[in-house]
């Protein structure tokens, strides 16, 4: 019981954490900042690349809705999910590769953020919930800081891999070479597999409508294949000083994405990070540079007939930004200030209707946009007594220019400008900040409230897009940066040494909030974006009660609400659309770090609040049960299996389906939804050296 407790204690120093260890594999969840003199957000938390080994690793998305019942995905593919955070997506959070801004290619978000960094790679993956974030411009809902591994002295690494049903594996081996001054680790990996099954049996590529539907040599073809490599060079000249450099290369091939009408037939992605750290004067600069090659075609699909594609779209993103803080103590208070800068660029072109007599260009689909932003922020912290105060502001300055020369003057441009006039640029400037109270009841209990007030400014194509033909689709240029002032309030007590419970709720009220509409005009339907007001409500609770020093139990559940409430004349259904239900998971874990077993259980409700305003369709409610067990032998090698939807369950994620420019849609007009997968059973392996 001695040992119980105390291992009990020895979390409390964070708001609720959940440890284990399988020879190192360990998974944290954490809901404020571990010190609290740096405590800077009502909810953060963190997930290690350790725990990240005992799921079949096949992309964040997956991984982390698994581990916590507010985290969502979008379904477009067996790959390449989007996040999902309290109902809030896209751009509305922020996802960050070691702190460093990366976004997408594709209009329809094939490849988001989370998308570019493979499992392998990651040390830890942060996740703050709220608009507590003033170091990075844009943090309006949550952030996600993906942080990738740094090389050790010595010599060391890792080989491992996954395989699992429908032909799916991945391998990878990584190493690091070092001593005290200078080190250098190099990795890279490769991720293989097939289209998967659904609880009926069927292959995902078998759910397209007519006339999207893909050639029959395609169905039980390559789903994705996705080569990644690597490196990063550590200097530390002094105990002082640290430099690193990072590279890392992408190349996924032949990605099918059933819920869209075109697949990838590669995206590729370079990325450059510099970090520079004085760590006895708290200065710390970075500099970072990443771009994304995307190639989209329905080579694969019926309506390419014998060409070599009827629609194409060939996108590029690239991003260079840099970042420079300092930490102070200024009367008392713990402070850090520093100025954040980006430039985004983003370009894509596309073609219908390809090799007829009639092709319809759409060059400059995304017309070469650029958006500059500068942004200054300080924040600080106090301890009084048992309160712990934090606070932040942050002033921004953003451009947002298109280049109207990049579009086709008689198809796009001519769309852009009949209903935008010649408006191909905006300015805004905006303040954010949040201000925080913690008590600290004693050691290991403790309540807080926190109130945030963030912005985002509109993205390239919800400002500048414009695709002409048979639904066209078109930016509004005056669109206003979406301003989110939210309430956040929680708790953490541990009312006995071996239970631990938490809790968290909120209130989003979103001002200028950019959504979708869609209008006739004769017998055309047009698709745009225009600023609403809405709100986003709903919390999470999370427990644990640990049986002994082996056992645990774990609990969690998420509810969100989302409403128009004010519908500018625009809308007439009050649900806001893509929010998702009540999600549970129930698990009980074995871990004597030798063995460690897992069996979980997750459950959704059905979702009846949709938006019937953008052909929004009710989603049933599902119940899934997953195991997994591993065996670590002398703290190098593990062996873990484990098995996904034990009992092969047919279900839908309510988030399985999309309204982008090149959604997959049926003749009723309703968007496609693509099941999840059936049982998966697979095998990790991976030995440490």
């Amino acid at each position: 019981m001695k040992k119980l407790a105390s291992m009990v204690l020895l979390s409390t120093s964070v708001m609720l954490s959940y440890s284990h260890a399988v020879e190192g594999i360990r998974i944290e969840k954490v809901t404020v900042e571990e010190k609290k003199a740096k405590e800077e957000v009502s909810t953060k938390k963190e997930l290690t690349q350790e725990e990240a080994k005992v799921t079949r690793q096949i992309d964040l998305g997956e991984i982390l809705s698994e581990f916590y019942p507010e985290v969502w995905y979008m379904r477009k593919a067996g790959t390449a999910n989007d996040l999902y955070i309290r109902g809030f997506a896209k751009d509305n959070i922020n996802v960050l590769i070691d702190g460093s801004k990366i976004y997408g290619a594709c209009p329809n978000r094939m490849d988001p953020p989370s998308f570019h960094v493979p499992s392998p790679q990651i040390e830890s993956i942060t996740i703050k919930e709220g608009p507590f974030d003033v170091e990075n411009a844009g943090s309006l809902a949550a952030v996600v800081n993906v942080k990738t591994k740094d090389p050790k002295e010595g010599i060391g690494g890792e080989i491992g891999g996954t395989y699992g049903s429908w032909s799916y594996r991945t391998g990878y081996v990584w190493g690091n070479v070092g001593n005290k001054f200078i080190k250098v680790l190099v990795g890279a990996s490769n991720q293989y597999s097939k289209p998967y099954e659904s609880g009926e049996g069927k292959k995902v590529t078998e759910y397209v409508p007519s006339p999207n539907t893909y050639k029959t040599q395609y169905i039980n073809d390559k789903a994705f294949n996705i080569d990644r490599v690597w490196t990063r060079l550590l200097i530390t000249p002094n105990d002082n000083a640290e430099i690193k450099l990072s590279y890392a290369f992408e190349n996924a091939r032949n990605v099918l994405y059933p819920a869209l009408k075109m697949d990838a037939l590669y995206d590729r992605t370079n990325r450059f990070n510099t970090d520079f750290k004085l760590k006895d004067i708290g200065l710390n600069f970075s500099i970072y540079y990443n771009e994304v090659k995307h190639d989209m075609r329905d080579s694969f699909r019926t309506t390419a007939g014998s060409n070599p594609y009827s629609m194409k779209t060939y996108a590029e993103s690239k991003m260079f930004g840099t970042k420079l803080s300092k930490d102070l103590n200024l009367f008392g208070l713990n402070m850090t200030v520093g100025i954040d800068t980006y430039l985004r660029n983003w370009k894509a072109d596309n073609v219908q209707q390809a090799f007829t007599s009639s092709p319809n260009y759409n060059d400059g689909m995304i017309p070469d946009v650029d958006i500059k932003d500068i942004g200054l922020f300080v924040k600080s912290s106090k301890d009084i007594e048992k309160w712990t105060i934090s606070g932040g502001l942050r002033y921004d300055y953003t451009y947002s220019k298109a280049d109207p020369n990049s579009m086709k003057a008689t198809t796009n441009r001519a769309l852009f400008i009949s209903k935008n006039g010649y408006k191909f640029s905006n300015t805004d400037n905006y303040v954010s900040g949040y201000a925080i109270a913690k008590y600290n009841i004693n050691k290991k209990d403790n309540v807080y409230v926190g109130f945030g007030s963030t912005v985002r400014v509109p993205d390239p194509e919800e400002r500048f897009i414009s695709l002409s033909g048979g639904s066209p689709w078109y930016g509004n240029p005056d669109l206003k940066p979406t301003r989110n002032n939210e309430i956040d309030a929680g708790f953490e007590a541990f009312p006995m040494n071996n239970v631990g419970i938490k809790g968290n709720i909120f209130y989003s009220m979103l001002q200028d909030y950019i959504y979708l509409y869609q209008y006739k005009f004769g017998s055309t339907t047009y698709t745009t974006y225009k600023n609403i007001n809405a709100a986003i409500y709903g919390g999470d609770i999370n427990g644990f009660v640990a049986i002994n020093d082996k056992i645990t139990t774990e609990l969690g559940l998420a509810y969100q609400i989302g409403r128009k409430t004010d519908k500018k004349g625009f809308y007439t259904d009050s649900d806001l659309a893509e929010i998702p239900p009540l999600k549970t998971r129930l698990a009980v874990k074995y871990d004597d770090r030798t063995f460690y077993g897992l069996i979980e259980g997750i459950y959704s409700a059905k979702q009846s609040k949709v938006d019937s305003d953008l052909k929004e369709q009710e989603t049933g409610s599902w119940f899934i049960v997953n195991v997994k067990a591993g065996y670590t032998y002398a703290n190098r090698l593990f062996v873990g299996v484990g098995v996904d939807n034990l009992f092969d369950k047919f279900y839908y994620n309510y988030l399985s389906y999309v309204r982008d420019p090149f959604r997959g849609i049926s003749v009723s007009g309703i968007p496609v939804k693509i099941p999840e997968p059936g049982r998966f059973i697979y095998a990790n392996v991976s030995y440490r050296f």
